[in-house]
């Protein structure tokens, strides 16, 4: 018999395994980077880890029974923690957003997870199980290599330049120059960000406390935002297969391992489908000239480029050119991680990843927590509930409270609203996901799944929460207080009458007055856009949706259909005793109360929650094409943004579900308590049609983002800034390699030497393009900047009753309210020769430094730099580009 594993307490000398991810990150990172830039990298990795092993303890105990003892979920978790602490307090005013803050908060939160014995007992406990230091060392290992290696990748093209990244850099910039939270609005001088910044916010915090240069940081940040995703997706494979085992599977250590690494290169390396089949070199792209032939518009098979995977629906073939299609087009986006990674841009959906993928985690947890429980479920009987009301440890009060308010679901709910304040669309998501977890561990669990009566609360719930939310979503003390009274009623009604219904409508009211007092501080400031649904008109095919999520899909449906053929049999080890061949794991059957309640008895409950999952995803992905969210676009992008933020939580969800599905088929026991041979067969099919189809979109993205060539010779830096010294900017009027460098040199002068945060002036322009480059790259508020961003954060609209269309409001038009005054007064400076008429302008905005530069004479045609010079004093030059401060009133 071979001899167990000894733990970190019976040999210390088992620590040094933990400096395997430094080493391998150190071997992998100069061998590929360079010792400069690998040590930048190495820093965030140890201050990511000080924030880990400050909520070990904590960690530890919500994702208890975890083989890592829940090491790598500690760092996502304890940098959550932290930053919601420091941002709520900084909103209230009780805390600067400043380095010293974030290390008393770091310190009073590893206080408190070490000074609870609770906690600390389950700590050692934890630590004290077998394996558990190489499960450590193997987590965080797939993490650092990830990490590195992405780095890597992104120093092919780490430019801070195209697309959302002077938003977002600009948005980080912005904190980490000022203390105070919100936080100044770079565009619009005098105003704060009306956005979900909280994504942008936990970066600027890591840059903040790591002291990491910011151009090295935004992009060390953005690898970040992919590879604590990827290590979380690995933690939480690894999670499913051992709650799996906790409810009967049989399998061996090997396959944890297994299937953690492909639900991490499924979820955040692969893609969808598409490549497979439009990449000409692709062995898929054969099927459709099988496709067209069947008379179907497959529209250009050749020239695939990378982005097209994300812009299909509506572009391929052009909308704008079928008949059947309205609005004049049906342009949509169906974007996933990796796709985000390349592109680059710090975005809300990017940033929130980490969120979602915890409260996902959370979920499992509590999923895992109901494992070896025995469900007396008489004890939950109507009778006992309405004869004790002690609030004892026997009484009714007590142990339902203990039901409905699990640790998980309360530390979950806590997530969501950060998700609230990170991307709002994952709030909405997350709720749902939430609310089916509470659903699949109350039917298992109550007595009564529902009667009448607890029909009628559940509807009346829902209808409460959705009619509170579109009644006062925009006025959060009154949201809150609504909630409240639906949370009280579901639970008073819950006491009166206990069902799976009644607790899963107490679950959701909880859930979402929780999130909202959470988002509070940050949502008595925000303006919300609009909170209104419209009809679709328009509609994909089916074909487009097989191409883009058929593997993922497919291969999701065939697993369901194994989960409810297969119960949960015991396996026959062969060990020569006599067996029932048809002996379950759990209660025996007529033990259960009610028909769902042993349907989801008789199987593994893990296979039950990814069940849930998979339903969740295919919602998200038929959910825009019933309806949309109104926002700013309309024409032929209706629904677009909506497509975008509900098809990419589907791809995380559902590659979570498939790569923890086609791992479980390899275990289905028949009744006869052998494993099935069907089973074992589709899942190694799967597997390869997995790793093959939305794996192919790794490789030829990659290929064509890094030019075809992976050398080391072909890397630049992770400076994001680096990249201006050759640049040639189509804004100055200057066609020459490096024509942004006066402005390089003015940011760095600005960033070194100009303390507090002055109002600068410098040119508006469009969205997208290199206006307003010092504000982005300097955290300063300008006058006016992007004009379409600005126009999205402060949009204001009401519904077309007769287009049923989102149109700006007339006593809210941004463009009247802000946007053209503004240009017109920022014209009036680059261009007026009245001193005077210049001072009060810049008198009116607080400005204190006006840029006068190539972009700004090209734009206006106009060199004013003598007449503003007669307002204050010229502090910098160079090149052409000069800086004024002006002598303004104290």
């Amino acid at each position: 018999m071979a001899s167990k594993s000894k733990n970190i307490f019976q040999d210390p000398i088992k620590l040094v395994y933990m400096t395997i991810p430094v080493v391998l990150m150190l071997g992998i990172g100069t061998f590929t980077m360079g010792i400069d830039d690998t040590m930048q990298v190495l820093k965030w990795l140890l201050v990511l880890l000080i924030f880990g092993l400050a909520s070990l303890p904590l960690s530890s105990w919500l994702f208890k029974g975890s083989g890592s003892a829940g090491f790598f979920l500690s760092q996502p978790l304890g940098l959550l923690t932290v930053s919601l602490v420091v941002w709520e307090l900084s909103y209230i005013n009780i805390f600067k957003f400043n380095r010293v803050f974030i290390i008393i908060t770091l310190l009073l939160m590893a206080g408190v997870c070490y000074g609870l014995p609770v906690l600390r007992r389950n700590l050692v406990d934890s630590l004290s199980k077998e394996y558990v230091i190489e499960r450590i060392t193997l987590e965080e290992s797939v993490f650092s290599v990830a990490l590195v290696l992405l780095c890597y990748f992104k120093g092919f093209l780490p430019d801070i330049n195209g697309q959302e990244k002077f938003m977002d850099y600009g948005f980080i910039m912005s904190m980490l120059r000022g203390t105070r939270l919100p936080a100044n609005d770079i565009w619009l001088s005098g105003y704060t960000i009306n956005y979900y910044y909280f994504g942008q916010y936990i970066y600027a915090l890591l840059i903040k406390l790591s002291g990491i240069k910011s151009s090295i940081g935004y992009n060390i940040a953005m690898c970040s935002a992919i590879a604590v995703p990827f290590g979380m997706c690995y933690s939480i494979g690894c999670m499913l297969v051992e709650t799996a085992r906790d409810y009967g599977m049989r399998c061996s250590r090997i396959i944890r391992t297994l299937c953690g690494l492909l639900c991490a290169f499924t979820t955040i390396i692969f893609g969808n489908s598409h490549s497979f089949f439009y990449d000409e070199t692709s062995f898929g792209n054969k099927f459709l000239a099988l496709f067209s032939k069947m008379g179907i518009n497959v529209g250009k098979t050749t020239d695939f480029f990378y982005p097209e995977s994300t812009r299909y629906i509506g572009y391929n073939p052009d909308s704008k050119m079928l008949p059947w299609i309205k609005n004049g087009g049906d342009y949509t986006i169906e974007e996933f991680p990796f796709y985000s990674y390349l592109v680059g841009d710090l975005h809300a959906h990017v940033a929130s990843s980490m969120v979602v993928l915890l409260i996902l985690a959370l979920c499992v947890a509590y999923i895992r927590s109901l494992s070896g429980k025995t469900y007396e479920f008489a004890n939950n009987s109507r009778t006992q509930g309405l004869v004790n009301f002690s609030t004892s440890k026997n009484g009714f009060l007590f142990r339902e409270l203990k039901m409905l308010l699990d640790p998980r679901l309360v530390a979950a709910a806590i997530t969501l609203g950060i998700a609230q304040m990170t991307n709002y669309w994952d709030f909405l998501i997350y709720f749902i996901f939430l609310s089916m977890t509470i659903l699949v561990i109350h039917a298992r669990t109550s007595e009564v799944f529902t009667d009448i009566y607890g029909a009628i609360i559940f509807v009346c719930s829902l209808a409460a929460i959705l009619g509170s939310y579109l009644v006062a979503g925009d006025r959060p003390w009154m949201l809150i207080f609504l909630m409240l009274l639906v949370t009280l009623v579901t639970f008073a009604a819950d006491v009166f009458s206990p069902s799976a219904l009644t607790r899963v409508s107490f679950g959701m009211s909880f859930i979402f007055l929780t999130a909202h007092i959470i988002a509070l501080p940050f949502n008595v400031g925000f303006d919300m856009i609009s909170n209104s649904l419209g009809k679709c008109v328009n509609h994909s095919s089916l074909f487009q949706i097989f191409i883009l999520y058929g593997t993922h899909v497919i291969t999701a449906l065939i697993f369901v259909v194994f989960v409810i053929i297969f119960k949960n049999w015991r396996f026959n080890t062969g060990d020569g005793k006599k067996k029932k061949r048809d002996a379950l794991i759990g209660q025996r059957g007529d033990t259960y109360p009610n028909a769902i309640a042993r349907f989801l008895g008789e199987r593994n409950l893990t296979d039950i929650f990814v069940v849930g999952m998979i339903a969740v995803a295919i919602l998200l992905i038929i959910a825009p094409e019933i309806f949309y969210v109104r926002d700013i676009y309309t024409s032929g992008y209706l629904r677009s943004n909506t497509m975008f933020k509900f098809t990419y939580a589907a791809m995380i969800i559902l590659s979570m579900a498939i790569s923890y599905g086609v791992i479980r088929m390899c275990w289905m026991v028949t009744r006869k308590g052998q494993c099935s041979a069907v089973a074992f067969i589709l899942s190694i099919i799967l597997t390869l049609n997995i790793i093959l189809i939305p794996g192919h979109y790794t490789v030829i993205s990659l290929n064509q983002r890094c030019n075809g060539s992976f050398s080391r010779e072909q890397y630049k830096t992770l400076d994001g800034a680096a990249y201006l010294a050759t640049y040639t900017s189509h804004e100055t009027g200057l066609m020459e390699s490096g024509n942004l460098m006066n402005y390089y040199n003015c940011i760095e002068w600005f960033n070194s030497e100009v303390k507090g945060t002055p109002v600068i002036l410098e040119t508006y322009g469009e969205s997208y393009k290199d206006y307003d480059i010092v504000s982005a790259y300097t955290g300063l508020q300008t006058v006016i900047g992007w004009e379409t961003h600005e126009w999205l954060w402060r949009y204001k609209g009401i519904v077309n009753p007769v287009t049923d269309l989102l149109e700006p409001d007339p006593e809210a038009n941004v463009w009247d309210l802000y946007l053209d005054p503004r240009h017109e007064d920022v014209w009036r400076v680059y261009t007026s020769d009245d001193p005077g008429e210049i001072y009060d302008i810049l008198n009116k905005y607080s400005v204190e430094y006006v840029i006068i530069g190539s972009m700004e004479k090209a734009r206006f045609n106009h060199d004013n730099t003598e007449v503003i010079e007669t307002l204050g004093t010229r502090v910098f030059e160079s090149g052409d580009l000069v800086v004024i401060k002006i002598d303004l009133p104290s």
